[in-house]
């Protein structure tokens, strides 16, 4: 066996959220390790590439306005800008569209999330590469042994940044739907090249059953894509993918996929010393998919809770309390938007009906930007 290696802070997962609260708390003098089952963070990518621009963020979010730490993280080089998303598209089943303004640009999350670890390193937070978490084991005294495929571990507090499966709940746990998402979609996407569109494109019908498909164009190239609930589409999802692709006249250039956590945040992101941040905590918008800055900023969000529990002994659960104020009226409104779509959006002749009583009021746009979709619901 080898011998338990104690660290003040360990972070499992190197992404979007790992990354910002790595550097956080780099910053502000403590000890942390990242571990990342990856050998090179961000590849392969799990989502869409979309990558909302800061005042995308602050429209959506409250009390983070005149957070100067998360606007400056926030301030992303040109390098990673791959091309500006200043309008979504809507296509209905019939090829009808509503469009709306959006402030994002495309980009690749290998270039992305290695930035986002290139800063935390510089901080100071140390990083090690291709090493998987495998248990869990808990001492009498209530110690959590971290077990790797690489060694052992203790540590002060715990972050878990590991995705949609939330690795650390789900090995301290077990399947508790206390801890973890509860209900979680796959999807799968493709890089691809061909007659590539200026604007984010969403599909929602048939190609995408209680879902949507994507097209997210990233320059010369664009990730596309499918998300659909679990046991609402017959046959392969790639299968499906690959006719969309071929309809559009898009060449395939590469596969990947994932999971989506669709349940809204989980009611307990703090348990003990261990806080549950970006997707391991729930929060990603149902509606839409999008997690990137909701990781980003929960990041932040536990590393000041945990300097702020070593420094003056302040609750770690104010974590939570403060990721709901920032984020729950858009999450809730998110997770409304998606009931809506599960209960109408069934069959295309309903979707098309809904849709164009949407559209024209904002409901479409109403409901990706998590805002209320119908004001009488």
């Amino acid at each position: 066996m080898s011998e338990v290696e104690h660290r003040e802070v360990i972070i499992v997962g190197g992404g979007p959220g790992g990354s910002s609260a790595a550097k956080k708390l780099a910053e502000s003098g403590i000890d942390v390790l990242v571990i990342e089952r990856r050998e090179i963070i961000g590849n392969p990518a799990q989502c869409g590439e979309c990558i909302p621009n800061w005042g995308e963020v602050i429209g959506t979010f409250s009390g983070i306005k005149d957070d100067e730490w998360l606007n400056e993280l926030f301030d992303f080089p040109d390098h990673l800008r791959l091309h500006r998303l200043d309008k979504m598209r809507v296509f209905l089943p019939s090829g009808k569209y509503y469009s709306f303004k959006l402030d994002a640009f495309g980009g690749h999350r290998l270039h992305f999330d290695s930035y986002l670890a290139e800063l935390a390193k510089s901080a100071g937070a140390e990083f090690r590469m291709g090493e998987a978490l495998k248990n869990i084991s808990t001492k009498k005294d209530g110690t959590d042994i971290l077990v790797t495929s690489e060694g052992r571990y203790t540590a002060n507090y715990i972050i878990d940044a590991s995705g949609s499966l939330a690795h650390v709940s789900r090995l301290r746990k077990k399947d508790s739907k206390i801890y973890r998402p509860i209900e979680q979609v796959p999807t799968i996407y493709a890089q691809v090249q061909g007659p590539i569109p200026e604007t984010f494109d969403v599909f929602i019908g048939s190609i995408a059953p209680s879902g949507y498909a994507w097209i997210i164009p990233k320059g010369d190239i664009a990730n596309v894509g499918l998300g659909v609930r679990a046991g609402k589409l017959k046959g392969e999802l790639k299968d499906h993918l690959q006719d969309f692709c071929d309809q559009l006249g898009f060449e395939i250039l590469s596969w990947g996929g994932g999971w989506i956590p669709m349940s809204g945040p989980v009611k307990r992101m703090v348990d003990g010393n261990v806080l549950s941040v970006g997707d391991a905590a729930g929060l990603v918008m149902p509606s839409n998919g999008g997690g990137i800055s909701q990781a980003m900023i929960s990041g932040k969000f536990a590393a000041d809770a945990i300097v702020e529990h070593r420094e003056n002994g302040t609750p770690l659960s104010n974590y939570q309390k403060r990721v709901l104020a920032s984020m729950g009226r858009a999450l809730r409104n998110s997770s409304r938007a998606k009931w809506l779509a599960f209960t109408f959006l069934r069959w295309n002749w309903l979707t098309e009906i809904m849709m164009r009583i949407l559209g024209p009021i904002g409901g479409i746009r109403r409901a990706m930007n998590c805002d209320r979709t119908l004001w009488l619901i």
